[in-house]
């Protein structure tokens, strides 16, 4: 089932402003008397989802198997460096990437390798593991002050692949210079993790994390944060940017457009809040956790939680004794956005249980009518017009993605989005077009024109 969505008309300021509006917050407010910054998204789409409300603390669970699926790293043509039922520390390479050698993704449990899938062409589609024990390794941090160090650091305990890179959102290579970090500690999905409450406990892992990644770059690094304290010190480098409004405020997207717009020549790198606490953790441990915080809600549970769980948890399992009777669909990820399955993905807070729609009866001749039939066409609306956080021409956006034209795609400013900030956008136009895949098309034949 759908969450209702309710447009909301942008205040009446200058059009040119009607998305969003950056402004200093005043001197003072942080460290140092330095200036913070503030994103305002005026238009946005409030999606609220019903279901129970998320109470009670953070549970810790183990499941007895996690998966990393191929799927999560898009370009990335994995070399896979395990063999089936072999046995894995946490901190054990899996697989990398053969086109950059030294990506690496490692295990984030230890146990016994239980399956390696292949799919299509002979791409990975996933690798499982059976957990067992709690043996880890541990990693020279003895380095990390340089930025050769934190690099070697990061590519050997497998926590590169935190970073990604816009333009096309891929995992940077270990020799990328980025113009911008963006750090984001926002989430305006409905049922999201609140970034404060989940670094409660951790914030000097945090901090550090955010000093550390300043060593990838010469520019600005950007933590962009709900209201409240600042999550981290603010220096002459890095920037503290309030954000607030309705999805979707809180997509990175959303910010790089407002704040660094990458090119080609100048990409710049995105990293979640919980990745930089587990680069903090690293350098103080010598070791990863391998686990996050995500929300498990949605209308198909009796009960909605935060838990603490690993990378690739099972959430079949997970989701097991709080199911409602009836038909569910099991979402890795938010209600918008999110994709049907079993484990979850590298880069979700998220897990989404809803109930599942009646079948209705298919005709073979409708469906493959469909299935040829041009672009579907939509009604430029201003919920459409709301639907996408960076400061773009929408519907003319729309119409070129829905119909493949990657030349004008990228002159109105794809290169700057992503899957997930395309999310909305599919949603009010009724759903006929998956804009997200469009937009992976594109970029992706943009990338190799």
């Amino acid at each position: 089932m759908r969450p209702t969505i309710r447009p909301q008309v942008a205040d009446q300021i200058d059009p040119n402003q009607r998305l969003s509006a950056i402004k200093p917050l005043g001197l003072g407010l942080y460290q140092k008397g330095l200036i913070g910054m503030k994103i305002s998204v005026r238009g946005g789409l409030p999606y609220p989802l019903s279901g129970p409300a998320i109470s009670g603390p953070t549970d810790t669970v183990k499941t007895d198997c996690i998966a990393f699926l191929g799927a999560d790293y898009p370009g990335m043509r994995a070399r896979v460096l395990v063999e089936q039922g072999a046995t894995v520390k946490a901190g054990t390479p899996l697989f990398e990437d053969r086109r950059n050698p030294g990506i690496r993704v490692t295990a984030p449990v230890s146990g016994k390798i239980d399956q390696i899938n292949i799919g299509a062409q002979r791409r990975l589609s996933s690798i499982h593991i059976a957990v067992e024990g709690e043996d880890r390794l541990s990693f020279d941090v003895s380095k990390a002050h340089t930025n050769d160090g934190l690099r070697a650091l990061m590519q050997s305990a497998g926590l590169w692949p935190a970073l990604r890179a816009r333009p096309f959102d891929r995992v940077p290579p270990l020799d990328g210079q980025a113009a911008a970090i963006f750090i984001t500690a926002t989430d305006t999905h409905a049922h999201a993790p609140k970034p404060r409450d989940v670094l409660t406990g951790l914030e000097t892992s945090f901090a550090r994390g955010v000093a550390a990644l300043k060593l990838l770059t010469p520019g600005k690094i950007y933590l962009c944060q709900h209201s409240g304290d600042a999550l981290a010190p603010a220096d002459e480098q890095t920037q503290i940017v309030h954000v607030d409004g309705h999805h979707p405020a809180g997509l990175v997207g959303t910010h790089i457009n407002r704040l660094h717009p990458p090119s080609r020549q100048k990409p710049v790198w995105h990293i979640g809040y919980q990745d930089v606490a587990e680069l903090g953790i690293l350098l103080t441990d010598g070791h990863l956790t391998g686990q996050r915080t995500i929300t498990l809600s949605g209308p198909g549970l009796s009960t909605a939680r935060y838990l603490r769980v690993p990378w690739g948890a099972d959430l079949h399992a997970l989701t097991r004794k709080d199911l409602r009777p009836g038909r569910k669909r099991i979402l890795s990820g938010p209600a918008l956005g999110g994709r049907e399955h079993r484990h979850l993905s590298r880069y979700h807070l998220q897990a989404t249980v809803l109930d599942m729609p009646p079948e209705r009866p298919r005709n073979w001749l409708v469906a493959a009518l469909r299935a040829a039939a041009v672009p579907a066409p939509f009604v430029p609306t201003q919920a459409v017009e709301n639907a996408l956080g960076p400061k773009l021409h929408v519907v003319p956006l729309l119409r070129a993605l829905s119909i493949g034209d990657a030349e004008s795609a990228a002159r109105l400013g794809c290169l700057q989005l992503a899957e997930e900030d395309m999310a909305l956008a599919t949603y009010a136009t009724g759903g006929e077009v998956d804009f997200a895949a469009r937009l992976r098309d594109i970029l992706t034949t943009l990338e190799a024109s």
